[in-house]
């Protein structure tokens, strides 16, 4: 049997013997690689228990073989956290990952593992879905379809009126609607089985949808996508907030503000107020003849008068700040506080506004 060649232990039964040792450069090479060469670092396996539905709730458990001594870090398409595996056993990595609301994993998300020793990382990407019944992550994947496009209406709570949209077509993708109104808004559906994706829209107080427009819904499947527009989606939908889509100059209540100004109709600013309400409060409240009297040498004989005088003529007025459809902010004044509220869906005539005749 042929025995390494051990340069040290020659080098010092040479230095016995009392002749000499010189290594070549070839062989204190080839000792040193030896010694100091580390070892292949790899991932050898890569599983998950799949689960029947991935959804909140869910604990996905995944193993990761590979080489031991080892730091496993996990990486899901659409998780907020990364996971880290523990090693149970030499070489075998193991941890699970409970799916939360502000998660988007799908089925088909896919999961990296990064595999970390020293300054050395070995990477794979799991080979299954995490849900069962769905493709292999890897295979290639069908051009995406839209197959059908529907909108219902549903009760809200109190006032508040909901629109569920549901697209079907190609299983395992990412569905959205963009909506037009008093406010654009794209509205990301979930997979609720597959290939049937549904969400639900709850319109703010006073908002509408533009029912004239069409419905635009997309289905996005890897890097390929498919987008339909639909122009009929909303017949047959009988919800109030539809009706008034077609109101240019509607706009909803944003903010009741009292504002104090005076006899020449100017803001009376907080550091002129608080000044003169000292003056006036010394003068005729409690205060006695000498605190006013110092109050007024302190602004001017002549500068007190004409702050009593604006005091005495001053108002207060209702500011209504709106919002148009078009997202536009107006402001209609009042000289008497208005009967509107907060979140009233209103029409600006001139200067003024009158209820929307619904």
């Amino acid at each position: 049997m042929k025995q390494a060649l051990n340069l040290p232990a020659l080098a010092l039964a040479c230095a016995l013997a009392g002749t000499s040792f010189v290594a070549s450069p070839a062989q204190a090479q080839a000792q040193y690689d030896s010694r100091s060469a580390p070892a292949v670092l790899r991932v050898t396996g890569f599983d998950v228990e799949q689960v029947d539905r991935v959804e909140p709730g869910t604990e996905l458990n995944f193993t990761v073989w590979g080489t031991p001594g080892a730091v496993v870090l996990l990486q899901i398409d659409g998780g907020r956290r990364t996971v880290r595996l523990d090693e149970t056993t030499p070489g075998r990595y193991q941890g699970s990952y409970i799916v939360s609301r502000s998660d988007r994993i799908g089925p088909e998300s896919r999961v990296h593992a990064n595999l970390r020793r020293d300054n050395r990382v070995a990477t794979a990407l799991l080979g299954e879905p995490l849900q069962t019944g769905w493709p292999v992550v890897g295979e290639a994947l069908p051009a995406p379809e839209i197959r059908s496009v529907a909108v219902s209406r549903e009760p809200g709570r109190g006032r508040a009126e909901a629109l569920r949209y549901t697209v079907r077509g190609t299983p395992g993708g990412q569905a959205s609607v963009q909506l037009q109104g008093s406010e654009a808004r794209t509205v990301v559906l979930d997979e609720v089985r597959p290939g049937e994706y549904t969400g639900t829209y709850v319109l703010p107080q006073g908002g509408w949808v533009d029912a004239e427009q069409p419905l635009v819904a997309q289905l996005r499947l890897g890097n390929r996508s498919a987008r339909i527009s639909q122009a009929s989606a909303y017949d047959g939908v009988d919800f109030a907030a539809r009706r008034t889509r077609l109101c240019r100059d509607c706009a909803t209540v944003q903010a009741i503000n009292p504002v104090v100004v005076d006899g020449e109709g100017r803001v009376l600013g907080t550091v002129a107020g608080g000044v003169l309400g000292a003056v006036v409060g010394s003068q005729f409240g409690k205060g006695d003849g000498r605190t006013a009297a110092g109050v007024a040498g302190a602004v001017g004989g002549a500068l007190l008068g004409r702050e009593i005088q604006r005091r005495q003529s001053q108002r207060t007025q209702y500011e209504v700040l709106v919002r148009m459809a078009d997202g536009q902010q107006r402001t209609v004044v009042y000289a008497d506080p208005p009967s509107w509220r907060v979140g009233d869906t209103v029409r600006v005539v001139g200067d003024t506004l009158e209820p929307v005749q619904r």
